[in-house]
Parts: structure tokens; sequence; C-alpha cells
């Protein structure tokens, strides 16, 4: 009985009722005028929806919103904890996940955290918090352009920590991860016999072999903190450092966890090989959005980094380093109050209280003993000491510290994949961009000169589509088109000219009246020594390189 009622208090508070529009805590903020990222070459360099609505083809309405294709309102990514994600919801990411790994873009994103995994501003040191969250809002942003509805879930590993064995979560099941076979091949769910980027047929964990996940006391650490260099912590300092080592930084507690998952999880240069690094590094994100949001005035947010100190940090990590490889950007830009102002936000981790014990949703249980608390529910067959007369068990009863079949049928099964239907839907609107133009209308001038041999560094920079570096999705042959997705929002915003106005001259010449000037009427030799000036430093405008 005590279970049923349970159940009833779930179905309730997981209906939805909103009124027409946007939530209001799903609506972006006020951009401050130059912000970054208000207009982009490429949809991953966008810090707003407005700049990435024509992307998702869509247009901006005299509300300065984005209306799509089907008439919905595109709102800001809405991160929670995986397991309260509606079916429909985990089912779309699911979609969206193994869409974008047979596109090949799971593994291009994958490379470039693969690439800074040794050496750069991403790991050991200040620069970690700011670089995964771009990476992460990157991330997210190409499984948004297949299907605008989702977000990337963060995993509350907390939940999974306070079981007698947290690999017998729920959370390691068909519904979620996967299970492994014996070798540790992730062998069932949704990422089964995913291939990897070092080469294997599927994807490799060593669930608590080593490391720990992470505990309340971890967030009280981080929460307890008011000085930034425990923050942005200095994970590797060298002899001469001023700063002691801070063991509950975050970058510490959040490599245990990577630990604990083991398998390709364990080396930085494969982890990104698993879909559970998104959603751990969401979380990550998270917890320091809690510092920032309870410590710190806006103002600080954007403005407070970890000296730059060479005993304590690689120059790569200092403030105003190159954000290796988003060469457009500083890693300082990673503090920018525009991520959660304007492109995502979180939804408050699960909670229970001992008057309403539980946790909305049927793969969660509230330990209503101390502090109520929610905690992971636990497979069938798995460990559940401790937990007798609880509803810890995924559709079972825990009898002699083991979760059991029930007497009756499972009164809940959860669906493993959507619908054809809905599959081919989702594929049908599926947005793609290929991010490969030239940045100067005397590209392809220069390349019938041989300058792409020549000249192979600037050119390389500049004139990628001219140099046949890459395959552009447009005609190549006419001269009075738009080249680019965005052109007609730009000429809205007035950017056809001033900083832009090259990149604008070659690709979006039919919206910004170019076709009366051939492109060629004056086009210099380019000079060698030009790349020096041309990419000395990250510039704002869309004629950036995006790598």
């Amino acid at each position: 009985m005590a279970n049923k009622s349970r159940r009833n208090l779930e179905r309730e508070s997981r209906v939805e009722i909103q009124p027409p529009g946007i939530p209001e805590h799903l609506r972006p903020g006020i951009v401050a005028p130059g912000s970054r990222g208000q207009v982009a070459s490429n949809p991953y360099d966008c810090m707003t929806l407005t700049c990435l609505c024509p992307y998702f083809r869509g247009k901006i309405d005299p509300q300065n919103q984005c209306i799509l294709g089907n008439g919905q309102i595109m709102a800001m990514a809405f991160r929670k904890e995986y397991r309260m994600l509606t079916e429909d919801e985990r089912l779309r990411y699911h979609n969206a996940l193994n869409i974008l790994k047979r596109s090949g873009e799971y593994d291009r994103l994958g490379r470039q955290h693969q690439a800074v995994a040794g050496s750069g501003g991403a790991h050991s040191g200040p620069g970690f918090l700011p670089w995964h969250r771009e990476f992460i809002k990157r991330f997210e942003i190409a499984l948004r352009l297949i299907d605008p509805s989702i977000s990337v879930p963060y995993w509350d590993s907390i939940l999974d920590s306070y079981l007698p064995d947290p690999r017998d979560s729920i959370f390691f099941s068909t519904i979620f991860m996967g299970e492994t076979d014996f070798f540790g091949n992730v062998i069932t769910g949704p990422f089964a016999y995913w291939s990897t980027i070092d080469g294997r047929n599927a994807i490799l964990r060593n669930l608590g072999r080593e490391g720990q996940l992470f505990t309340e006391w971890n967030i009280q650490q981080v929460m307890q903190q008011n000085m930034i260099q425990n923050i942005l912590a200095y994970t590797a300092p060298m002899q001469g450092c001023p700063y002691p080592v801070n063991f509950g930084a975050l970058e510490y507690s959040h490599s245990n966890v990577h630990l604990w998952v083991g398998g390709h999880m364990k080396p930085p240069e494969q982890s990104t090989s698993d879909p559970i690094f998104f959603s751990h590094h969401a979380f990550v994100d998270f917890i320091w959005e809690l510092w920032r949001q309870s410590v710190q005035p806006a103002w600080a947010r954007e403005m407070a980094y970890a000296p730059d100190i060479p005993a304590c940090a690689d120059p790569q990590h200092f403030s105003y380093s190159l954000m290796r490889p988003f060469f457009t950007l500083y890693n300082r830009d990673g503090l920018s109050n525009m991520y959660t102002d304007q492109m995502y936000r979180f939804e408050s981790r699960p909670k229970c209280t001992a008057g309403k014990p539980t946790c909305g949703t049927p793969y969660l249980f509230c330990d209503t003993r101390g502090f109520p608390h929610c905690v992971s529910k636990i497979k069938l067959n798995g460990l559940c000491i401790g937990f007798e007369g609880f509803d810890a068990c995924f559709d079972g009863i825990c009898q002699m510290g083991r979760c059991r079949p029930g007497p009756t049928p499972a009164p809940f099964v959860p669906q493993t994949q959507l619908s054809q239907t809905q599959q081919t839907q989702i594929l049908q609107r599926q947005i793609q961009f290929v991010n490969c133009f030239n940045r100067h209308p005397c590209c392809e001038t220069w390349a019938s000169l041989g300058e792409c041999r020549r000249n192979g560094n600037f050119m390389r920079q500049l004139c990628q589509a001219a140099c046949h570096l890459c395959k552009p999705s447009f005609n190549t042959t006419s001269e009075c088109v738009d080249r680019h997705i965005s052109c007609r929002q730009w000429r809205i915003n007035d950017q056809c000219r001033g900083s832009s106005d090259l990149f604008m001259q070659e690709n979006c010449r039919r919206s910004c009246g170019f076709c009366g000037t051939p492109k060629n009427a004056s086009c210099p030799i380019p000079a060698p020594v030009i790349i020096a000036f041309y990419f000395s430093s990250p510039k704002k405008g869309v004629t950036n390189y995006s790598s």
C-alpha cells in the first residue's frame, strides 16, 4: 500500500502545467551592449538564442524571440538531473546522442577535448572550470541542432553514493547508461557497442575499482570557500607557489568520479568516448554555478580569476591565455554570466521531505531517516542492505538484502527508444550546418594563383573552402548569393559593414547588397607576415577563425 501511494505522488508531481510561451525561468536576460556571441559565423560560438536562431532556421519575432519552424518558441536549455527527465525527454536525449554519434560530430567534439588532455588550459589549473563550461555549451548546441527540445542532463552521483554498492544503481541499467559484460564492455542500453575514439568497438567501464563518487561533503567543501584561487584552483602547483594546495578543489573531487567509472572515463584523452562524461561535467558546472550565485555578486563572477603565477599554474591557464582550441576566446571568457543568463539554466537537485516522501520520479526514492534526501533506486538483484522497508528497488522489493521481483507484475515498464515515427520526424527536422567558408572575398582569386600552396598558413586560416580543405554546402560558382544561413539576420542587425565586412563581402553578397562589385576587384597577393597581425589575438567579429 505504501509503495502504491508513493507512486501516485510521483505521478502527480510529474504533471507539468505551463502557461503559453516560455516559462519565466527559461527566458533569457537582457544582453549587455558589446557582449560576445551575439553574432557568430558558426553556431558553437553563439552566446544568445537570437544568434543561434538562424542556424535553427527560425525567425526572430517582434518580441525578439526565436520562432522555430514548428511554431514553437526556442527556450533556453534546462538541465535536469538525469533521472528527473520525463520518459519523452530521456528518449529524445538518447536519440539525439546516437544521431550525433553516427554523424561523426560526437567524435569530432571529443577530439577537441583529447587535443588538450595533456596540455593547455583545460586540466590541472584555474582554466579547468571555464574551459569545460564552454565545451559542454558547444556539445549542447550540437545536440539541440538535432532536437531543439533537449538539454544535457546532469548526473548527480551523490544520489548513487548512498547505496550499499553504487554499481547496482538504476543509472547503470539499460534505461540509462547501459550495463557491461564481464570484461567491462558496454553491451546494453542506448550506447551499446559504440565505437570509441581510440578504436575500440565498445565503451569500456570498470565501475568502483578506484576513486569515489561525489558526496555532500564535497559540495560543502566548495560552498565554504570565499577565495577565488580555491575554486579556480591551482591543482598542479610547483615549488614556490605561495598558495597552499586545496585538496577540496572541485577539479580533484571531479577526478575521483572519473576514476570510479573507470575504463574510458579514466584517461582524459579518452574520457569523452563515454557519454557519462558530459552529464558528469554538467553537474560539475552546476556546482560551480551554485558557488558563483551564492558567494559572488554578478560583477565579480565575470572579473575574479586566480592570479597568474608561473609557480602555481602553467601559463596556458592564465586569465588572458587563449582557450585552446577555441582560439577566439581567452580563458577568462569562460567566466561570462551569459552562459546561464542566455544559454542554459539548471533545475534544482532532487529533494524530498518527511511530509512528502517522494522525489518526483520512478527512478529515485526518499530516505526519510535523519535529514530526508533522495537516493537512486536499485536494479533487480542489486544490494539493498539497510533499505528494507523503503521503496528502494526499481520494480521490485528489498528482501534479505537483495532487490527481488515483487509478487505482482511491475507497475511501470519504461520505454527504451522513441517510436519509429518520432525518430523519422526528428531526422527530417535535423539542422545540418557545415562550417566551411572563405573569410575573404579574394580567396578564390588567391587560390587560382597557387597561394594555397605557397602561402599555406595564411590560406588555411582564411580560405578553407577555396583551398578545398573542407567541402562547403553552398554553390561556389555563383557570386550573388548568400552562402551563410545567418546573412538575413546579420543584415537586420546592421552587421554588413564594420569589423566583419570582409566576411560579409564573401558570404552575404545578396543580403548586404555587394553584388554590384566583383569580388576580385581589388585582390593584393597575401604576404605571410599578415598572419602575425591577423591572428595575434582573439577578435569578436564574425571574421574570426574557429576550429
